[in-house]
């Protein structure tokens, strides 16, 4: 899932091994640079799709790979009328092969709260780092109302089955994307099932250099951890069934289909004299790579925005807490599973709006959308550590960061299969650009 304001990098992507390549943002003569938009952080890996390379953005809260055609149709999202296909701002398109397989009486159809893309489900091989998973279903998206970076191109999604959004018939109602599914394997879970990676990935993304306009984006690795440093001393999470969606996501069934996990407590106070407030009433979350914000209850978010200096002022309009751009931060941890993760900078805190010129809380009330009401941990979280997200295992899997682009030595985590052979690990580097996304 994608969150209402997001902000990207730009990279470009680059080889360090033969199974390793790093996602990093370069400051050379072809530099793809950080872009500070009104939407935090949103981080685009290079994928291909029967051999046309996209950055698309990988992402956790959803489930399809999803890209658009050559002629497809812009959309206003406010008036809903057709715009010329620039206004959408991808990267590039994709130039669909006479020899393309659609799925016969299937639509795709995925919405991000107000965002739309809406197309034909298709069968492609898609590419990670030398990985391919041939004749894979995918969305291609004829109208969209979506607004990219200028680099990204559409959506890595590396969730569960049950939230695919194919749709039986060939026509669809905008009002029901939610619902009426015809599940499939999305890619990473084929490729574990075809035995090409292990069950598992992992993210490491890097924060921004202090003032700076480019650095690296981060990792995300195919059955390997990143190669940074951080603490061996993981907290364990199991998946859980999402109490917040409704029935009809699932048929009614009881299943997983988010990286839904409980946290056990929120601690927030000085910074500077260790006086802390811990609110122990656990609470579901959904950790999200697409989502820039932490979005937890009310309270807590009131409470976490009261101890900024001055205290940050609710944006109704906006839905977060406005801050001055000079705050001083509170200390914020989120605990899981006896581990405490804090949020190690004050920019994990504070965002800027490059447009506005005013900043912004990553700390959020939780809000509803399209009839939900869900609580994230997003990148403002996962930048303080390193995550794993075990299909084998059903369980996430964290450990706290040390520094900031530094190798590290752990580099093993337990495995989630034994006995079963492999191809080697891959690293993909994650990019970045700046982009609007819709919750």
């Amino acid at each position: 899932m994608r969150a209402a304001t997001t902000l990207s990098l730009l990279a470009s992507i680059g080889p360090i091994s033969a199974t390793v390549l790093p996602l990093t943002r370069r400051q050379q003569a072809n530099p793809k640079p950080i872009v500070l938009t009104e939407n935090g952080v949103v981080f685009e890996v290079e994928v291909q799709v029967n051999n046309q390379t996209f950055y698309l953005i990988p992402d956790t809260g959803s489930s399809d790979v999803w890209i658009p055609v050559s002629d497809f149709q812009c959309v206003d999202p406010e008036t809903a009328q057709d715009i010329p296909q620039e206004e959408c701002h991808f990267g590039r398109t994709y130039t669909v092969p006479h020899s393309t397989e659609y799925v016969a009486n299937q639509t795709f159809g995925v919405q991000y709260g107000d965002g739309i893309a809406v197309g034909k489900v298709a069968y492609a091989d898609v590419t990670l780092n030398g990985i391919t998973m041939p004749h894979q279903k995918i969305g291609l998206v004829e109208r969209t109302n979506d607004v990219f970076d200028g680099i990204g191109s559409g959506v890595l999604g590396l969730g569960f089955r049950p939230l695919t959004s194919a749709h039986p018939g060939t026509e669809l109602d905008n009002t029901t994307l939610l619902v009426n599914r015809a599940p499939y394997d999305p890619v990473f879970v084929a490729m574990y099932k075809k035995g090409l990676v292990q069950p598992w990935y992992s993210f490491a993304f890097e924060r921004p250099p202090n003032n700076a306009t480019s650095g690296p984006g981060g990792w995300l690795g195919l059955g390997e951890l990143p190669p940074v440093a951080y603490e061996d001393d993981w907290a364990v999470k199991p998946i859980e069934v999402t109490e917040g969606l409704p029935d009809e996501l699932t048929d009614g069934k009881r299943e997983i289909t988010l990286m839904t996990l409980t946290v056990d407590g929120i601690s927030w106070g000085s910074a500077s004299n260790g006086a802390r407030t811990t609110n122990s009433t656990p609470f579901q979350a959904v950790v999200d790579t697409g989502n820039h914000l932490n979005l937890v209850p009310v309270e807590i978010a009131e409470s976490v925005n009261a101890a900024f200096d001055p205290p940050g002022t609710f944006s109704e309009d906006l839905a977060v807490y406005v801050v001055d751009c000079n705050v001083s931060t509170p200390a914020f941890g989120v605990t899981l599973d006896g581990h405490t993760f804090w949020h190690q900078r004050r920019e994990d805190l504070v965002y800027r709006d490059a447009e506005g010129g005013f900043c912004y809380s990553s700390v959020a009330p939780t809000g509803e959308g399209s009839g939900l009401s869900l609580n994230f941990l997003g990148d403002a979280f996962l930048r303080n550590v390193v995550s794993v997200y075990d299909f084998g295992k059903n369980e996430m899997r964290f450990a706290t960061r040390l520094s900031d682009g530094q190798a590290g030595s752990n580099l093993t985590v337990p495995m989630s299969r034994a006995g079963v052979s492999f191809t080697p690990p891959w690293l993909l580097v994650i990019s970045a650009g700046a982009l609007a996304y819709f919750l």
